[in-house]
């Protein structure tokens, strides 16, 4: 706990100081103003030393980018109403549908609960695949409808033969059973709209964590924090990333500069699951067009085919550097998109 608790102290003073420089602006002020402050970036409250305590009545909290669970680190604070309303049931649903991916793929070291239907009667379990690949399924009658169950396990298992009538129906004795209708469902309780706002926001909080307060001065972005903590209403279209397979050396953040009507932040990123590593690319709006209207353009011309339309944009990796601990990059964000798509953007708060 006190590692964690040093951990908040140290984001707290780097993005606190990396905030007072932002305020260093002429076209900057903050009404009432405050100094040695943290504003959350999500919900733009600001705290303070104060809030980092746990007793405080809505004290900042540790977030993981990625998420702990999918090989995150810890990188930026929350306020516990933004990180509980929209970081833990969005990061469940994530990882639930990433471990669902895998499992309906039997991809090695998966498992899923399963039902398993034999002849119209059901019994719950799981399907599980080692790190070998080798499948078992695991049959739990004891959760399951006992009628059903006991005539399931009676059509698996029956008395006058030595053969499995799943596998070898064609060899029963006299039991009178001519076919096995066999089927396994795999269960799926994820919700996938709140996995694909999970990304949104692990996109958000990393290009944040990476470029420090500067990048929210952005308009681009207020739809996106609404989405973000309301991920149940479609405030955004539905497609938020480019399906491409860009290389490693593009992960972090980007610009894509050409074509215009795409011209936005793309943050790459890897989620690793213990079966599989997946790398997302997510749009983010960049401070001038085309906006928030970047996710009509993919919805209507990439999540067509297999996305190699995007083989003609041109994309910009913005260099690797620490941009929270140097007073002269904290407008990074701005100065790159300007460098990259040749528009100038001044920065300006968001409207009270």
């Amino acid at each position: 706990m006190k590692k964690l608790n040093n951990k908040k102290e140290k984001i707290f003073e780097l993005f606190s100081q990396n905030l007072a420089w932002v305020k260093e602006h002429p076209s900057i002020s903050f009404n009432p103003d405050f100094e040695k402050g943290y504003v959350c970036p999500l919900c733009f409250d600001a705290f303070f030393e104060k809030d980092l305590a746990h007793s405080a009545p809505n004290p900042l909290t540790i977030e993981h980018i990625p998420p702990e669970s999918l090989g995150g680190k810890p990188l930026v604070l929350t306020c516990k109403n933004c990180n509980s309303k929209s970081g833990h049931e969005l990061d469940a649903h994530l990882l639930k549908h990433l471990l669902e991916e895998d499992a309906h793929a039997l991809l090695p070291s998966s498992k899923t609960k399963a039902t398993f239907e034999l002849n119209g009667n059901k019994v719950n379990g799981v399907v599980e695949v080692d790190d070998k690949g080798e499948i078992k399924f695991d049959l739990q009658p004891q959760r399951s409808h006992p009628d059903q169950s006991r005539r399931f396990m009676k059509d698996l298992l029956p008395p006058q033969t030595i053969y499995n009538p799943i596998f070898n129906s064609d060899n029963l004795f006299e039991s009178g059973v001519t076919t096995a209708k066999f089927r396994v469902s795999l269960s799926k309780y994820s919700k996938e709209r709140r996995a694909e706002v999970a990304l949104l926001r692990i996109a958000y909080l990393k290009a944040f964590s990476t470029l420090g307060n500067g990048f929210y001065i952005n308009p681009g972005l207020y739809k996106v924090r609404e989405q973000i903590l309301n991920p149940d209403k479609e405030i955004l279209p539905k497609v938020f990333w480019i399906h491409f397979d860009f290389p490693k050396e593009l992960e972090g953040i980007n610009i894509i500069s050409l074509p215009k009507e795409l011209r936005c932040y793309l943050v790459i990123f890897t989620l690793k699951t213990q079966s599989l590593a997946r790398r997302f690319a997510i749009a983010l709006p960049g401070p001038t067009d085309p906006g928030v209207e970047v996710y009509d353009y993919i919805a209507n011309n990439l999540c067509v085919g297999d996305g190699t339309a995007f083989v003609n944009g041109m994309i910009e990796h913005i260099p690797d550097t620490d941009y929270l601990r140097v007073k002269k990059y904290t407008f990074a964000s701005l100065y790159f998109w300007g460098e990259y798509t040749k528009e100038d953007y001044q920065p300006r708060l968001p409207p009270e």
